[in-house]
């Protein structure tokens, strides 16, 4: 069943309740990273340790009580606000986000990484161009078979990144990933969650009817895993790249999604339309502009790998403990192991004897030999 709901000309309540929204949550996500700071490292592939590291942080828990906060506001701002007015409303607060990473947590960005980010200002402002003239705000009871198209990829693919990502084969000697991954890991289910509380926002269902749907629950679960990957990103990379990818990320997720789930209508004019699908190209290529890796930079002495006391990285004894081969340890690099064809070093002579013989003669004088018969 579709409805429609406020008109635009009516919505300043909803343009005030999706900057609210928008505030809480970014200043939400800045203590996630304070949070981050404060716990042990996360890994993907223990999931019950990471939750209850999670979960058992105070200070997680006072952001998520801003999160939560900034949710109940965007109910409120997506009953009266249409997707196309709500999106670059939601995407502004990157902006802020980007000032605090670099003020109190000393981001520091490359030029390449700044001009990605000149981009995402300039889809914002297309994605505000875009509007023009926008229709009431409209929402729709979907389909299952939608929502499962929509909601499954964008959960199941990113908790599989995130599980599997830390069996890496190539171990410590890979480049690590900047965040760029964990930005779009995070970004698609936060941008799910967003599109379940557009559902929840325009469901047929009042009161505790609601509970009936299925939105309720598909905003917790999604929320919950990209607010888990955003932490474990938080220890591993920088603010500033994970903020922007995912804040892209979701919200061209919401866009795009919410026009195919719910109906959202497209800017009807040629010249808006084109508006739109520029700000979510240079959407795209601002994020593909962001480096994968970090920059290595050349060593000044050869690094040299650690090696556990008394064994080498083959299980055997050390190759410069003394002994090993019956040579000295090499002052450079490693000594080979020792084969069965090394040669033992020949005995020192021993030093002169005091002796009654006579001063001067470093031994005694020899035994007549016994010679018999």
């Amino acid at each position: 069943m579709t409805h429609a709901l406020h008109p635009y000309s009516s919505g300043m309540n909803g343009i005030v309740a999706a900057f609210g929204a928008t505030a809480l949550y970014y200043l939400g996500f800045a203590v996630f990273k304070l949070a981050a700071d404060r716990m042990e490292p996360l890994r993907g592939n223990r999931i019950l340790h990471m939750t209850w590291t999670i979960l058992t942080s105070w200070v997680f828990l006072v952001a998520l009580a801003l999160v939560l906060g900034g949710l109940s506001l965007q109910i409120l701002a997506l009953r009266e606000l249409s997707l196309g007015v709500a999106v670059p409303i939601f995407m502004s607060g990157v902006v802020p986000l980007l000032l605090i990473a670099m003020v109190f947590f000393g981001d520091r960005l490359t030029p390449r990484e700044w001009l990605s980010l000149v981009l995402i200002g300039a889809a914002i402002l297309l994605l505000v161009a875009s509007t023009g003239n926008p229709p009431a705000a409209r929402a729709a009871d979907a389909p299952a078979w939608k929502l499962a198209v929509v909601v499954l990829p964008a959960v199941l693919v990113p908790l599989l990144i995130m599980v599997f990502g830390d069996h890496r084969p190539d171990g410590r000697h890979a480049r690590p990933v900047t965040g760029i991954a964990y930005g779009l890991a995070s970004g698609f289910p936060v941008g799910t969650a967003e599109l379940a509380i557009k559902g929840w926002s325009g469901s047929s269902a009042d009161g505790t009817g609601i509970a009936a749907t299925p939105y309720p629950y598909v905003t917790v679960l999604a929320a919950a895993l990209g607010f888990g990957i955003m932490v474990a990103a938080f220890q591993r990379c920088r603010v500033t790249i994970v903020a922007a990818v995912m804040t892209v990320s979701a919200k061209t997720y919401l866009l795009l999604m919410g026009t195919f789930l719910y109906g959202e209508p497209w800017p009807s004019d040629l010249e808006h339309g084109a508006l739109r699908a520029g700000a979510l190209a240079l959407a795209a290529v601002a994020v593909l502009q962001f480096p994968r890796h970090r920059p290595v930079k050349a060593p000044a002495t050869p690094p040299v790998e650690e090696v556990p006391p008394a064994q080498d990285p083959f299980g055997g004894p050390r190759a410069d403990a003394p002994g090993a081969s019956g040579a000295p340890p090499a002052p450079y690099g490693p000594v080979s192991a020792p084969t069965p064809f090394d040669v033992p070093p020949l005995p020192r002579p021993r030093p002169p004897q005091p002796g009654p013989w006579p001063p001067g003669e470093g031994s005694p004088p020899a035994r007549p030999r016994d010679i018999r018969g």
